[in-house]
């Protein structure tokens, strides 16, 4: 294998990623963008800007190309290399930085690659980088195996809905013993957050509406009944404009003021719930 790697100058994730490069003898060429590749990768830029993600703090580093194939971060570029496109979903580019490691998602890759799965996350980990890994309760089988490893240092649950619609966001039937494992697990760990993003439903008619109030309520009693407690630290969030459920197309973005009816509601079962800030 050869391919290219974008680093910057300082960056510790870069040179974690391409020490992995050496020790498994991976070809490459590295490109530095505050340096020599500079040009290079403003061209590169250009050209796949739709394909390289850009947050709030500028565009995360490194970014391996292998000929048509972007994998951009830590989590992602690693993965790649150890497992080709096998882990494909498990990994996305992240937003936390220093010591942390977000863009870990448990839920959206394909379980039989736990193995693989989890000798990435060992190997970030033992680059002294602390881990927020989030699930929306599928692969509850990993998420025991990611704890009993100690492989996490926060972990987010996304609860959906309750267990009867998540047929409908996720377009498949989920096993609802899998969801209500993930939320048993998720309880016990100290450093854990669940959260629930008000987002379209496709109903059985085959209509499209947000979940409401009381759906969000009942998944709120979900998380009570499950885990034995009212109080988890529990946050309602608005889905972003950007969001790539294809149930989001052509929805109003709900404004801040409509999720305080969902807040009321929701605190019946976990009085703890608290609106995202923007």
């Amino acid at each position: 294998m050869s391919l290219m790697i974008f680093t910057a100058t300082g960056c510790a994730r870069c040179k974690i990623v391409k020490r992995y490069l050496d020790e498994h003898q991976i070809g490459y060429v590295e490109k530095d963008v505050k340096a020599e590749g500079k040009d290079e990768f403003q061209t590169f830029y250009k050209a796949n800007r739709k394909a390289i993600f850009r947050g709030s703090d500028g565009i995360e580093f490194p970014i391996i190309v292998d000929g048509n194939t972007i994998h951009q971060s830590i989590g992602a570029a690693i993965a790649y290399l150890h497992a080709g496109e096998k882990l494909e979903g498990f990994f996305s580019e992240g937003t936390l930085h220093k010591e942390w490691v977000d863009g870990i998602h448990l839920s959206e890759g394909n379980p039989a690659y736990k193995d693989e799965f989890i000798q990435v996350l060992q190997h970030i980990k033992s680059n002294a980088l602390k881990l927020q890994i989030d699930t929306d309760g599928r692969n509850s089988g990993i998420l025991q195996q990611v704890i009993e490893e100690g492989l996490a240092d926060v972990l987010i649950m996304n609860v959906l809905a309750p267990l009867e619609l998540y047929p409908q966001i996720l377009g498949y039937a989920a096993e609802d013993s899998d969801i209500v494992k993930s939320l048993s697990l998720v309880s016990r760990f100290p450093a854990a957050k669940f959260q629930t993003i008000i987002q379209p439903v496709k109903r059985k008619d085959g209509s499209l509406s947000y979940l409401t109030p009381s759906e969000v309520a009942a998944t709120a009693k979900l998380i009570q009944d499950t885990t034995g407690s009212n109080k988890c630290i529990y946050t309602l969030k608005r889905m972003s404009q950007e969001s790539e459920r294809p149930a989001g197309q052509g929805i109003e973005p709900l404004s801040p003021n409509q999720l305080l009816s969902y807040r009321s509601k929701a605190r019946a079962y976990q009085v703890y719930t608290e609106i995202e800030k923007s």
